[in-house]
């Protein structure tokens, strides 16, 4: 109520700010009844003590109220009517519309019209005016029996059939299982929760609020009450439940996007936040690859391994027959139920996101159409995040030989050679200087030069074990990384490399032309923690000296030497 009075007084001061006068303010408050001023809207301008009942039902949205005022506003009279509170307070209520405003006045008749229902033939009469009621109006007897029902036609039921029926015969057994028969009480119920089943069959939601018949001994006779069908307002609340989660779970999903984390962050927000908000037991995200296959790429909650691989077929499976944008399905997994959401990008799948929960009962529509709204946005981050990838791989190739370029080479060699020292295996480093190259290109143009560096690169990749690396540093240079070869093995492997200019040279129709290859060869000792920096200064020494020694041949770099 502390709420409510605030509320007035804050309407008042705007009502009053608005050109509310004082003469209807002395009006409203010396008022011997509900008295209230209502503006644009519903909103209450000003409302005397005795109004608190009429302003809570108009604010609650009760239709009587609600069209007495519109009536007023439209028309060039007052208006007057009898509004039924809470199902036991009458109220003769006028309007008069006051410019923009409406001045509302009631007087309570309840007493009156109980007074006029005992003295007529009262039951005729309440059944004329719960006649007229949207609500299913009863009667019971001791035994739960119907004695009275109203409106004529009430949930697909004839209500004259009824009576004499049982009122239990219309609950929900599903729902009345291991339940009191609510027809049967002695004590007041209010606004309890119900399910019925309709004449077609269909469950029905709905609130009942009744009051105990006693008879002159105080003793309880039946029960008289309405029935109030919810199924609309339950929709209603249920369509904006949906629409509340989606927007949480996809602003959830923007926000981490937009945050440090990029796509990674915002797939692990798509999946935590769909497993809290539809109570799954476990979520896998999948991906898809270069190669086009669905893999997982992350899992939380309860997921056992046999799951992983029986979602990522079914996912294969859905992705297979096409249309994938949107679609929702679900699938039996093991002694768990998967509800699988296709992520697209493009109208092509790009992944998926499958909720888990042991058991096989089934899926709501409304969880499925909250995990397709975050599908969505999972296959936003998704093509992010293969683009992101894309452009990662590409910042580390050399474009006309496609191996890793000096960026990539001094970004990756510090870790190889801590590994290398390590593990004790060592390794080889090969610097490489094609000979002869710029009179090459001076002689058959850039366009050949290329072709040359190409094959070049081609046939570095042919020859590399797994675990070795190869570089192209700039222009003919190139970098050779041979993990746990020691000199001899290395001059064996640059041996096989001074083969390569004279097959470069048949393939390319560069007969005699003298291409050739310098190598330096530095050696990475087992268990040496040298520097990237320091390796390179000894291989390049090495090289120079091949070249100044002749060219077209490996040159070995001094040892390391060993600080104190």
């Amino acid at each position: 109520m502390a709420v409510m009075a605030k509320d007035m007084a804050d309407d008042r001061q705007r009502g009053q700010g608005a050109g509310g006068g004082a003469v209807l303010d002395r009006l409203v408050d010396t008022y011997p009844g509900p008295a209230l001023i209502v503006g644009q809207g519903i909103r209450v301008v000003e409302a005397n003590e005795d109004a608190r009942v009429l302003v809570v039902a108009l604010r609650a949205g009760h239709p009587g109220l609600i069209d007495l005022i519109e009536r007023a506003r439209h028309g060039n009279a007052g208006r007057k009517a009898e509004i039924l509170l809470e199902q036991r307070y009458l109220f003769e209520v006028s309007a008069m519309p006051i410019g923009a405003a409406v001045l509302l006045m009631g007087r309570d008749v309840t007493e009156e019209r109980l007074v006029l229902l005992r003295q007529t033939e009262a039951v005729e009469r309440f059944a004329d005016i719960i006649a007229c009621s949207p609500d299913f109006c009863f009667e019971t007897d001791r035994d739960g029996r119907f004695l009275f029902c109203a409106p004529d036609l009430m949930f697909g039921y004839r209500t004259a059939r009824l009576v004499g029926r049982q009122a239990l015969d219309l609950l929900d057994p599903e729902w009345l299982a291991g339940r009191p028969d609510p027809f049967v009480a002695d004590q007041p119920v209010q606004d309890a929760e119900i399910w019925l089943v309709g004449d077609d069959g269909t469950r029905i939601s709905a609130q009942l609020s009744a009051r105990p018949v006693v008879d002159e001994a105080g003793h309880v006779v039946g029960l008289r009450g309405v029935v109030r069908d919810a199924s609309a307002a339950r929709a209603r609340e249920t369509a904006l439940t949906l629409a509340l989660d989606r927007e949480r779970l996809r602003g959830a999903v923007v926000a981490a996007m937009r945050g440090e984390g990029g796509p990674e962050r915002a797939i692990r927000v798509a999946a935590e936040a769909s497993l809290a908000t539809l109570h799954g037991a476990g979520v896998i995200v999948l991906a898809r690859d270069e190669a086009g296959a669905m893999l997982p790429i992350l899992h939380l909650g309860a997921v056992p391994a046999a799951a992983i691989a029986a979602v990522t077929a079914d996912v294969a499976a859905i992705c297979a027959q096409g249309q994938v944008v949107g679609r929702v399905e679900t699938r039996p997994v093991g002694d768990h139920s998967a509800l699988i959401a296709i992520a697209a990008e493009s109208g092509l799948p790009i992944g998926a996101l499958v909720l888990l929960r042991q058991g096989q009962s089934p899926w709501q529509g409304v969880q499925a159409g909250i995990l397709g709204t975050v599908a969505d946005q999972l296959g936003f981050a998704l093509g992010i995040r293969d683009r992101v990838a894309q452009l990662q791989r590409q910042s580390r190739i050399d474009v006309l030989t496609g191996l890793m370029n000096r960026r990539a080479f001094e970004a990756d060699m510090p870790g190889l050679l801590r590994r290398a020292g390590r593990d004790g295996a060592g390794g080889a480093l090969l610097l490489i200087d094609l000979d002869e190259f710029k009179p090459l290109n001076d002689r058959y143009g850039h366009a050949v030069g290329d072709q040359v560096l190409q094959g070049l690169g081609r046939y570095f990749t042919e020859g590399l074990r797994p675990g070795d690396s190869a570089a192209r540093l700039g222009g003919d240079e190139f970098a050779i990384w041979l993990p746990g070869l020691g000199g001899a093995a290395a001059f064996e492997r640059a041996a096989l490399l001074h083969d390569l200019p004279d097959r470069l040279e048949r393939e390319f129709r560069l007969p005699d032309f003298g291409l050739g290859m310098s190598i330096g060869i530095g050696i990475l000792a087992a268990g040496s923690d040298e520097t990237l920096d320091r390796l390179m200064a000894r291989t390049d020494a090495a090289l120079y000296r091949a070249k100044a020694g002749g060219r077209n041949r490996a040159e070995l770099a001094a040892p390391e030497e060993r600080r104190p």
